[in-house]
């Protein structure tokens, strides 16, 4: 039998005392991935756990309390960035949107009455377990703010399940052969702070399709139509569209106006709203070729004025010229009687201020033809053809609100169309302001349609207007229905602001006005930019008295506009608006002009062009061709050939070509 020996291994010291931090680690991976994926419900448990620690720690050194100081002011003035700063690197914004203001609003309160139990218990020794108040207080600070962020997460984070009965839906009810969208599909589905937000794929046509189907998709979807949005998916395929559900409309809150560096300088354009997704809603001022025309509709209570405000307010403070008409009386925009280089509160007064902004275009046009400039390559060059804001002179923004009262007058239309085809080369911007788009609001001559499509090919802001006729009267091609906006929201306040804007964002999506609370500040503040002196030296005596007769207004007394503010035969024209006009713009010229071109004539010698006359005497073009058809009727001037012109004592002079190449 064969002898068996036993060896025992001996124990390896430490072993157990590996395995024990091992275990403890594993549950400390554990306790730290459990804390991770509970961070968004947990939060205000942690949060309130790490004040406490805080608190106690911060009571050990003598000054702790002053770094508790330090820390809430440090966590409050970042907390109010986080809430109102919208930072952009050029064109690309730093950040998608702002928070909500109640989001803001708890924040502030978090960081503020935190900041204070930690200040106190720094200062107080710490926690103090017992009969100090800390515990009970820390314990009411983690749940006040706890139930907020809580109900918060409920009313902007949708489970999933929910996003897929919405596609579920939308498969069953709106993409079925007998739904609004046959054949569509629901793609991207996300939920957003008002509701949720997808892309729609149609099987055939383009987004527009959808877009007029939203009628229809709130039936299949059994939703409230105001509560719908879809527009074109930029930058996508034509077949797409986005589509937003909302669960209460984002715009409902509104924002306020921030102020007048709402404008880019460099970009000419402003932030004057906000879309539902919360992105800004841009308006022109000025681009590279020159200002833009604009055009404002929407029914009473529609936000207008309060628009005006807000855009005249970002003029008087960046250097913009503002003219103001509002035949109401001034009772529309009354913060602007004394806030702006010119302001005429009737018919008759926008009337006169047209034709001085005539003569300024004219004055403008001759001085920019012969202007030396240098070019991008570094050329120097002789006549711009463009505007440049401020070089030399400031853009000149006119504003006419009830704008058909003014285009009823004799002649109106003639020159409004005019001046609208010719001023942007000029700096000068036209603002027109209407209840509705329809013609007749321009005017009843032929030019009213031409001056309508003109406008509305710049910036067109369409409130909530008051027939679903003018919809697309006032902004062809789009897909909208602002006849459709509602005059209330459900808690039955104002939807005042509440519209669609033509401008460099192109979107056909609702965006709501800023409300300017406190015009008067932005009227009052700063100083009043006016026209240039050449300008001004062109004017009559409509401008250049406007001031005195504002001043007697301002008193009580009754205020008529000087004899050549409108020219006569406007006064007693007859009932044909166009044979008015003509005669109007025929009989204008400076006051003097037919005494300096007859003593020219009479000076030259011998026959000359009109455009040596318009050098010479420094008048207009036009000026001096009205004035010679009345010299010539009066016996005072001889035309001698097509456009040569002399004095009738030197009517025999011969003519030679020269002198009618100078007849341009």
């Amino acid at each position: 039998m064969s002898n068996t020996s036993t060896v025992e291994k001996p124990a390896i010291a430490g072993t157990s005392a590996r395995k024990a931090p091992k275990r403890a680690n594993k549950r400390a991976r554990r306790t730290m991935r459990l804390a991770y994926r509970t961070r968004r419900s947990m939060a205000p448990l942690y949060a309130t756990t790490a004040l406490a620690l805080s608190g106690s720690a911060l009571s050990m050194p003598v000054d702790g309390w002053k770094t508790a100081v330090a820390a809430t002011v440090t966590s409050a003035a970042l907390t109010a960035a986080w809430g109102r700063w919208d930072g952009r690197v050029g064109k690309r914004r730093l950040r998608k949107r702002l928070p909500a203001r109640r989001d803001f609003v708890a924040g502030v309160s978090a960081v503020l009455t935190g900041g204070s139990l930690l200040t106190s218990m720094a200062a107080t020794g710490g926690l103090q377990l017992g009969d100090s108040p800390y515990p009970g207080l820390l314990a009411a600070w983690g749940l006040g703010h706890g139930i907020y962020w809580w109900r918060r997460g409920r009313r902007t984070v949708a489970p999933v399940s929910d996003l897929g009965e919405q596609m579920k839906a939308w498969q069953e009810n709106v993409a079925s052969a007998d739904g609004s969208l046959p054949g569509s599909k629901l793609v991207d589905v996300v939920t957003t702070d008002y509701g949720w937000t997808g892309v729609i794929v149609l099987k055939k046509g383009n987004w527009r399709r959808a877009a007029a189907a939203v009628a229809d998709i709130a039936g299949d979807l059994d939703l409230p139509e105001e509560m719908i949005q879809v527009e074109k998916a930029t930058g996508k395929s034509a077949r797409r569209a986005i589509i937003a559900i909302f669960d209460h409309n984002p715009l409902a809150a509104g924002t306020d106006y921030p102020g007048p560096h709402i404008l880019n300088v460099k970009l000419g354009q402003a932030a004057v709203g906000i879309f539902y997704d919360g992105d800004p809603a841009h308006y022109a001022f000025w681009k590279p070729s020159g200002p833009v025309h604009s055009v404002v509709y929407g029914a009473t209570d529609g936000g207008k004025s309060r628009f005006l405000d807000m855009l005249l307010g970002t003029e008087r403070h960046n250097g913009i010229v503002s003219f103001v008409c509002d035949p109401q009386g001034g009772q529309s925009l009354p913060r602007w009687r004394e806030s702006v280089d010119w302001y005429e509160d009737t018919a008759l007064g926008g009337m006169a201020m047209l034709y001085e902004v005539r003569k300024i275009m004219y004055e403008r046009s001759a001085r920019y033809s012969m202007m030396l400039f240098t070019d991008h390559k570094g050329r120097t060059l002789r006549g711009r053809d463009h505007f440049v804001v401020g070089d030399p002179d400031p853009l000149i923004s006119v504003t006419i609100d009830e704008a058909h009262r003014v285009l009823a007058l004799p002649g109106a239309p003639a020159l409004m169309l005019e001046i609208v085809l010719m001023a942007r080369k000029c700096g000068i911007k036209m603002r027109l302001v209407f209840q509705g788009p329809k013609a007749n609001m321009y005017g009843s001559g032929p030019e009213s349609t031409d001056i309508r499509e003109q406008l509305q090919s710049g910036n067109t802001v369409m409130f909530r207007t008051a027939s679903s006729l003018t919809d697309s009267i006032g902004l062809p091609g789009w897909d909208v229905n602002p006849s459709q906006l509602p005059m209330y929201w459900p808690d039955k306040t104002s939807t005042a602001g509440l519209g669609f804007i033509k401008g460099p964002d192109n979107r056909q999506a609702q965006f709501r006005a800023h409300f300017d609370r406190d015009p008067a500040h932005w009227a009052l503040s700063g100083t009043t930019p006016t026209i240039e002196a050449s300008a001004a030296a062109c004017t009559g005596k409509a401008y250049t008295e406007r001031l005195a007769r504002l001043a007697a207004r301002l008193r009580g007394e009754t205020v008529v506009l000087p004899d050549d503010a409108i020219p006569v035969t406007l006064q007693a024209a007859s009932g044909d608006p166009v044979a008015a006009a003509t005669a109007a713009i025929e009989a204008e010229a400076p006051a003097g002009s037919d005494d300096r071109v007859a003593a020219f004539l009479l000076q030259k010698g011998r026959a000359v062009g009109r455009n040596v006359i318009a050098q010479e005497t420094g008048l207009t073009v036009s000026a001096v061709k009205n004035s010679l058809s009345r010299l010539k009727k009066t016996g005072r001037a001889v035309d001698v050939d097509r456009g040569v012109w002399a004095h009738p004592d030197h009517a025999d002079t011969l003519v030679d070509t020269p002198g009618i190449a100078e007849a341009a």
